[in-house]
């Protein structure tokens, strides 16, 4: 089965021609792949890739819709337009909203749930649904999927899902947490199991998804039971310039004593603050670690706060879970930075936590595991590979309903 996935951001749109051997198989090909960086910027730019053909740079795409048009007129191209087979299409949407959860095979009622959890996620869907649509014009015969990064969360107990406020309001504006990152976790859930050889149903593991946002989440019995990011993705950890947890009154006393509107609040603390707020230098960890080095004291202190809210999560998922089995990093960060693993995991030996200091370096954009052969708990980097997860969940989807 060949399917092609799309994964979009706010400003981006990668793509990947996957061509799966069963649903679940290990082995996938990729035909091709391409991302599209800085869409609607003054300057877009656009890397295309071919197994065996050095990678090709071309103007980018104007929008999103355009980026779709661009990235099938490409494949049809690399690959002989008669030689094209796609069998479907999937897509990542950051929020289902509160009535669908993936992945879900796009018709008229799920496209109307889109639209209308496009609320809850103003920055993230609209690109994605722009995407959608432009990838029905051009393939109107190819079922498309859908697979939302809330639906890992989906069922969350209620006891973590609801937020402390009268249950009548709550109700009446939807107001839960949904947890985000969830093809991320869902991922490193899936690998683990496979590198493990054991069932995903058995295992219990806290996933540190850290990238330029950053989450957490508690995984009881395979099941998600616990997410830091809440009913957008500004709850949780510290991010690259997201806040993060705070306290809500300070909300009221940013609008008061700054002259803040609430929107320009909400701008403040999702696009300049977290690292980028803290250090005042850079939203990027190796920028920040450069300026520490040099020392400047606000960088030092970003890098310690960053690691600190991550150690105090994993914590209190430990009173959550019990022993979990592994914590696993994934994401630009948790992938590649071993200083901040390494910040991350110390002082956590009491808890059973063991680093070993040789792996942590080695397993730099690497799988690998890299803790200590006494450490009870184990500790991994797992790369994620969303797409892959993405395509393995519509394959499912597909043969599912082709058999009933």
């Amino acid at each position: 089965m060949r399917i092609l996935v799309f994964n979009c951001g706010s400003s981006s749109a990668k793509f990947e021609l996957i061509e799966l051997d069963g649903a679940r198989a290990g082995r996938a090909r990729i035909v091709g792949r391409g991302v599209f960086e800085r869409i609607g910027e003054a300057r877009p730019d656009a890397l295309l890739t071919q197994p065996g053909v050095s990678a090709v740079t071309e103007a980018g795409a104007s929008d999103h819709g355009d980026a779709v048009r661009r990235a099938v007129a490409w494949l049809e191209k690399a690959t002989a337009a008669s030689a094209l087979r796609i069998d479907a299409t999937a897509h990542r949407i950051v929020h289902g909203g509160p009535h669908l959860f993936g992945p879900t095979l796009l018709d008229a009622d799920a496209q109307s749930a889109l639209d209308l959890a496009a609320e809850f996620a103003p920055l993230h869907n609209p690109p994605a649904l722009a995407a959608i649509r432009a990838v029905r014009e051009v393939l109107p015969e190819v079922p498309a999927v859908v697979l939302a990064d809330t639906a890992f969360h989906r069922d969350l107990p209620e006891v973590s899902r609801n937020y402390a406020i009268p249950r009548e309001i709550a109700r009446r504006h939807e107001i839960r947490r949904y947890g985000f990152h969830g093809i991320g976790h869902g991922w490193m859930l899936e690998r683990y199991a496979e590198l493990t050889g054991r069932e995903t149903s058995a295992l219990n593991l806290i996933t540190l998804h850290l990238g330029a946002g950053c989450s957490a989440t508690a995984i009881r019995n395979g099941k998600s039971v616990d997410t830091s990011m809440g009913m957008t993705p500004l709850e949780g950890l510290m991010m690259a310039t997201r806040s993060g947890d705070l306290d809500p009154a300070i909300v009221p006393i940013l609008c008061e004593r700054e002259k803040l509107g609430p929107a320009e609040v909400e701008e403040l603390l999702n696009r300049r603050s977290g690292l980028l707020g803290v250090s005042g230098v850079s939203k990027d960890v190796r920028d920040i670690t450069a300026a520490a080095d040099r020392g400047d004291a606000d960088s030092k202190l970003a890098l310690e706060m960053f690691c600190y809210r991550v150690r105090k999560y994993i914590g209190a998922y430990m009173a959550v879970l019990g022993k979990p089995h592994a914590i696993i990093f994934g994401g630009g960060i948790g992938e590649h930075a071993d200083r901040i693993r390494a910040s991350i995991c110390d002082g956590l030996e009491p808890l059973g936590v063991r680093m070993d200091p040789a792996r942590n370096r080695a397993a730099n954009g690497r799988e690998a595991r890299f803790s200590s052969e006494d450490s009870a708990i184990e500790l991994y980097v797992i790369p994620l590979d969303e797409e892959l997860y993405i395509a393995r969940a519509a394959a499912r989807l597909l043969a599912s309903r082709s058999n009933a």
